[in-house]
């Protein structure tokens, strides 16, 4: 895998997919507990409506969720390129020319979406028998992630699409980055 920095990118260097696939099951968990949270009050009043398998709140909840997953990652990558899955596995996120932009952000949070709604809709499928289906999809996710393995930089294809890059961050590199303070 290449991990070697072209002249001008951020420090660091390429991250390799198992540490990426390690930080993004640390969000996953993360973010399942978040959507529980946030779907509860909304659970809960449908069941006091006595209508908790309501067509709607499964409605509301299908564009909800991926809203609260938007703002949970969107604002960990705007505010310090890590989530916390990230943050744990020494990974960072930033865009082509440094700094991550709200339009870059969104635009690897879609795309990395598709991917995996890819995953667990083909998952889905292959335990309903559509076995066809269930390649195609999980190919799809497949082809996403083992990207990494031809991209020159090793990025995923989200990354290579959006615009953005994850680097490998070693506990040595984040302490470099740091302001040294000077006592007056």
């Amino acid at each position: 895998m290449n991990t070697a920095e072209t002249v001008g990118s951020p420090p660091g260097r390429t991250s390799a997919l198992l540490r990426r696939l390690a930080a993004n099951t640390y969000d996953a968990l993360l973010l399942f507990a978040l959507w529980v949270a946030a779907a509860a009050p909304l659970a809960i009043a449908f069941a006091v409506a006595h209508d908790s398998q309501s067509p709607l709140l499964q409605d509301i909840l299908r564009g909800y969720l991926p809203v609260v997953g938007l703002i949970y990652f969107s604002r960990a990558w705007l505010k310090s390129g890590q989530t916390q899955g990230m943050r744990a596995w020494g990974l960072t996120v930033r865009g082509a020319r440094g700094r991550l932009s709200i339009g870059r952000a969104l635009a690897r949070y879609v795309l990395a979406l598709g991917w995996w709604a890819a995953l667990i809709e083909g998952l889905t499928l292959s335990f309903h028998g559509d076995y066809l289906a269930a390649t195609a999809l999980l190919a799809l996710f497949g082809s996403a992630y083992f990207w990494i393995f031809i991209d020159p930089e090793s990025q995923c294809l989200h990354d290579r699409l959006s615009g953005t890059r994850v680097l490998f961050m070693p506990k040595s590199a984040h302490a470099r980055q740091k302001p040294q303070t000077s006592e007056a």
